[in-house]
């Protein structure tokens, strides 16, 4: 959601909520009461096995909301798991049903939050089932920039990714072994630079054509450069 949307409807929120990093935000299954959205920090959407392997199905980003299909399916699809230290507020449905009656500007904005959300699902699809591990990270190093860079958590090609090799496996189907091969083969090349959490994205153009990612399933104008 764009800084803009926030500050349209902050009157409504509850105060902040602190969660510490490796604790769920949300558990699968639970009745919501309210719609959660991520101030600070990172997230995850996941499923896990029996088995105790997991996965990711997305990233949750500063000004995502965490869990705004529950206004109308009150049920929790999936656990999100916070990586890092995540700093939330809440917005109870009663009061994002009131918002929403009384500003249709506001009713397209969630609307088009909740297309978005469905189009980096089904891009993280397409890339699990048809890109390379070296592809999937590509496309994965993009599209976390053009989202940090809408609220300003990115520049210059360069952004915070607080994330470790392990969960960034979890998001690419991928062990932290090969991970670490793929980076370490992307350095080399000249790609990009990703020391103590901060990842440069050197050469945009041969990345984005790599993963095959122009950014138009995030509603977000093409980059050139």
């Amino acid at each position: 959601m764009s800084l803009a949307t926030v500050k349209r409807v902050a009157d409504a929120f509850e105060p902040l909520d602190q969660t510490a990093a490796a604790e769920d935000l949300i558990v699968q299954g639970v009745r919501a009461s309210s719609c959660l959205l991520l101030l600070d920090g990172f997230a995850a959407r996941y499923r896990l096995l029996e088995s105790g392997r997991r996965q990711f199905t997305d990233i949750v980003v500063p000004g995502d909301f965490i869990n705004l299909g529950t206004v109308l399916k009150k049920r929790q699809p999936q656990s999100v798991l916070a990586l890092t230290e995540c700093t939330t507020v809440s917005l109870a449905h009663p009061r994002l049903e009131l918002l929403i009656d009384s500003d249709p500007d506001l009713t397209k904005v969630l609307w088009l939050e909740s297309l978005v959300d469905g189009a980096i699902g089904r891009e993280w699809i397409f890339s699990l089932g048809a890109q390379n591990a070296k592809a999937r990270l590509a496309r994965f190093l993009c599209e976390m920039y053009c989202r940090l860079e809408v609220v300003d958590r990115a520049a210059d090609n360069s952004f915070r990714l607080p994330l470790t090799q392990a969960q960034v496996g979890d998001a690419l189907g991928l062990s932290a072994v090969h991970v670490n091969r793929v980076v370490s083969e992307m350095r080399n090349e000249g790609l990009i630079a990703w020391n103590c959490h901060r990842v440069r994205l050197r050469q945009w153009r041969e990345l984005a054509g790599l993963a095959e990612f122009d950014g138009a399933y995030l509603e977000l104008p093409p980059r050139s450069a």
